[in-house]
């Protein structure tokens, strides 16, 4: 009898060779694999898989428990830390809080109060390191922390003030590697290691805030 998955799945087939399976924040499954590839290798894929697919399921159920009122609109992250989230008659951030006028400008209030600090931030790890820099700026993104472009401008996901300092430390210091290495090649990890020792700790602990990405 064939594996039968307690959940459901969404498969993409393509030109490639390979089987991959990714899990979101949410929860939903995407399996892509080979055009040709028949269903029943498939869900034997599944199979082997399905310890670490229940693992991954649980770490974002205590995630989503752990951050369910950022998730309902009741509080925001900033630097890490999460405070009630009021929509008034003024944008402001205090100890005590964060009120709006309207959803929509949470995004221009966190670039103002917190982008200044964080553009600084990013000219001290470029000269400590010798990095070229250009352009320091704040967009939304729905798939990525930062970009690096050809001329060596950062862009940055506004909602990286949301999170813990080191967080912030460490995609500045990945996206400055990327004035140096246009890819993620070898030199391009070690590089980044040398820059930023506490890599591998970050970048596991960077993924428990992808749910950020369908928040705003």
């Amino acid at each position: 009898m064939s594996y039968c998955p307690p959940f459901e799945f969404k498969v993409i087939r393509g030109d490639r060779r390979s089987l991959s399976v990714r899990i979101s924040d949410d929860n939903s499954v995407v399996v892509r694999c080979p055009e040709s590839l028949p269903s029943d290798g498939i869900l034997k894929f599944l199979e082997r898989r399905r310890a670490w697919i229940a693992r991954r399921m649980a770490e974002n159920e205590q995630i989503a428990r752990r951050y369910s009122s950022v998730i309902s609109g009741g509080s925001v992250l900033v630097n890490g830390e999460e405070l009630p989230l009021t929509v008034g008659a003024r944008n402001h951030i205090g100890a005590d809080g964060v009120s709006v006028t309207s959803p929509r400008a949470l995004k221009n209030l966190l670039i103002t109060e917190l982008g200044g600090r964080f553009c600084a931030r990013v000219r001290e790890f470029a000269r400590r390191f010798a990095f070229d820099c250009g352009a320091i700026s704040f967009r939304s993104y729905r798939g990525r922390w930062g970009c690096c472009d050809c001329r060596n401008n950062l862009t940055f996901n506004y909602k990286l003030l949301m999170l813990p300092c080191l967080l912030q430390d460490y995609v500045i210091a990945h996206e400055l590697c990327h004035t140096r290495r246009r890819d993620h090649s070898p030199q391009f990890k070690a590089l980044l290691k040398a820059v930023f020792p506490a890599r591998d700790a970050a970048e596991k602990q960077l993924e428990s805030f992808s749910f950020l990405a369908r928040l705003y």
